[in-house]
């Protein structure tokens, strides 16, 4: 085959001898011979293929996804656009036979497909109208009576036999796939389930023209459709994928990956037999749209959902001019961390002279460094990795169908480089000091590299090391009433930054002694006792004890600084001193004692 020719004419060998003139075997047929050679279906519809289920890795069928007590999530291959087996177009080699992974080209998946009917075997059926190959049945339609199609749900603990057969737009159906067999569920203790889905809401359209973007709020869009009846509120979702074939989205069972909810609207009451809802506003022109509802049923078992109706597909009319000159962009987060520049775009304004975006292209100086779809979303709207001391200067422009509007101021500046931490700021007590502890904290430092430690010193001594992202730590070692200054320092990759201011101050400790105690107005029985409170008492002094000798004769609760004492007798000697108190514990008593003897009756 080294040295063989084709005709793409005849799809036959050329003769091709080396050094000898390449020359036909078959010579080419004329255009009234192909004619004749037409097959007796030419022209007619596509037949669209037999769809296939979705295989494992043993090949075996598994159409079947997430199987509940009243619903069958379903996925298939349309099969449009694959590549016979055993091609003859050289220089390909033979393909392997069609098993599940020569399944078509992407894009060509539903180019002449109108829909798929899902058929419950003996049962009923339900249609998937457009190109989505997969489906969430909930229930099917029994047309034993043609006129008077019921819907039935799918019920728990029962055998389902289904299959796929799509069909074009002449509605000409292609062949059903294989049977594929499941069994749902009993119900358990999940009360979605034990409530009567509704069934598909019927006759989605627009209720009035799709708006021309021609200001910052955008245009909102009206949709009506048929009432249902047993319904509770209807949820309308919009998806604005490109895309012509978007999967089911296994994280949220019905719904498709991208779709968004748009909102809900609650059943109307009166005669009428119409829905209108109104969408929140659209801002962004030339934007897809697939909008579908579907109903929603609470009573008092809980709460059901029904399939979605048709999908609805158009799009928002482009935009009147061209956009106008966008915000100049900001840094998301300042400073820049881990090579990582995050960018917040700022949109321009939107009016009749200056059109709404579709995109946002961002340069760095002449360089396009990103493309960002409208509208924006939460920031940051474009991150990049740049090297250390690397330069910027980043510009932005909006644009849609009809050009570009002109560049953004610049935002220009440099990629730090790696450095050793500053000092830590706001370095504080962190709760009570004790006798023998201080527990401090502080402010995290946010940089690159990023701090790993933190380290408290007492004076030049380290006394810990704290691992970030942890702010607070305690030192330890005191004795009571000792005086410190805790500094802290933070380290990176690159080493140990300068250390914080430092924070002083003294530990706990018991009261010192009361001082200027003295006795007055004694009587035979009593006295007058006053003295000054003891200074720098941490914590504060709570209460003082008034002892004579070793008696405690009164408790006096701080602020006070005297008391009156009685109980003595006459012709008696008396000891005064006096003990300070704080949470702590008891001072000593104050020094020297204040001596006497109380009067002779």
């Amino acid at each position: 085959m080294a040295n063989e020719k084709w005709n793409l004419e005849t799809n036959s060998a050329l003769t091709a001898e080396p050094g000898s003139p390449v020359a036909l075997v078959d010579p080419p047929r004329t255009a009234e011979e192909r004619v004749a050679e037409r097959p007796a279906d030419y022209g007619d519809s596509v037949v669209p293929p037999k769809p296939t289920w979705y295989k494992t890795t043993e090949g075996e069928d598994t159409g079947a996804g997430r199987v509940q007590p009243r619903e069958i999530q379903l996925y298939w291959h349309s099969n449009i656009g694959e590549i016979a087996a055993h091609s003859q177009m050289p220089p390909m080699p033979p393909l392997p036979d069609a098993g599940g992974y020569n399944l078509g080209a992407r894009g060509l998946d539903h180019i002449y497909l109108a829909g798929h009917r899902v058929t419950v075997v003996g049962e009923g059926d339900v249609i998937v109208p457009g190109g989505d190959t997969d489906a969430l049945v909930t229930g099917y339609w029994d047309r034993t009576d043609p006129v008077r199609p019921q819907w039935t749900r799918i019920e728990p603990e029962t055998e389902y036999t289904v299959t796929v057969q799509a069909y074009n737009h002449d509605n000409v159906y292609g062949p059903a796939s294989d049977e594929l067999t499941v069994t749902t569920p009993a119900v358990g203790y999940d009360q979605q389930h034990n409530t009567i889905p509704p069934g598909p809401v019927n006759d989605l359209q627009f209720g009035g023209p799709l708006p021309v973007i021609t200001s910052s709020g955008g245009g909102a869009i009206t949709l009506r459709w048929a009432k249902q009846l047993n319904v509770t509120k209807y949820e309308v979702y919009n998806n604005a994928s490109r895309e012509t074939d978007v999967p089911m989205d296994l994280t949220r069972p019905g719904l498709n990956v991208g779709d968004v909810k748009l909102g809900e609207i609650n059943q109307p009451g009166g005669t009428s037999q119409t829905v209108t809802f109104t969408t929140p506003n659209f801002t962004t022109p030339d934007q897809r749209l697939a909008l579908k509802v579907r109903a929603v049923r609470t009573d008092t078992n809980g709460t059901a959902t029904g399939p979605f109706s048709t999908v609805l597909r158009s799009q928002i009319p482009p935009a009147t001019a061209s956009p106008g000159k966008a915000g100049t962009p900001t840094l998301t987060e300042s400073p820049i961390v881990g090579g990582q520049v995050k960018l917040t775009l700022v949109a321009p304004s939107i009016g009749p002279v200056n059109g709404s975006p579709t995109y946002y292209a961002v340069y760095d100086g002449t360089r396009k460094v990103a493309t960002v779809d409208a509208p924006l979303g939460t920031a940051p709207h474009v991150t990049l990795s740049y090297q250390a001391a690397q330069a910027y200067s980043f510009t932005v422009v909006a644009g849609n169908s009809l050009g570009v509007g002109p560049a953004s101021n610049a935002l220009a500046g440099t990629v730090p480089v790696p450095a050793a931490p500053v000092a830590p700021t706001g370095l504080a007590l962190d709760g009570a000091v004790s006798t023998t502890s201080v527990p401090v904290q502080w402010n995290a430092i946010t940089m690159d590299p990023p701090v790993t430690k933190y380290s408290l010193y007492e004076g030049a001594t380290k006394k810990a090391d704290v691992f970030a992202p942890n702010t607070e730590g305690t030192v330890t070692g005191y004795t009571a009433g000792q005086n410190y200054a805790i500094t802290v320092s933070a380290t990176n990759s690159v080493g140990e930054g300068v250390k914080s201011t430092a924070l002083t101050g003294k530990t706990n400790a018991v009261p010192g002694a009361p001082t200027g105690v003295g006795v007055t107005n004694v009587t035979t029985t009593g006295m007058d006792v006053a003295w000054t409170a003891p200074a720098g008492a941490q914590p504060a002094v709570t209460n003082y004890k008034v002892y004579d000798g070793s008696t405690l004769k009164a408790t006096v609760p701080a602020p006070a600084v005297g008391t009156t004492l009685t109980g003595f007798t006459p012709d008696t000697a008396y000891s005064i001193t006096v003990a300070a108190v704080n949470t702590v514990g008891e001072g000593v008593k104050s020094s020297p004692a204040v001596t006497g003897t109380t009067p002779a009756s």
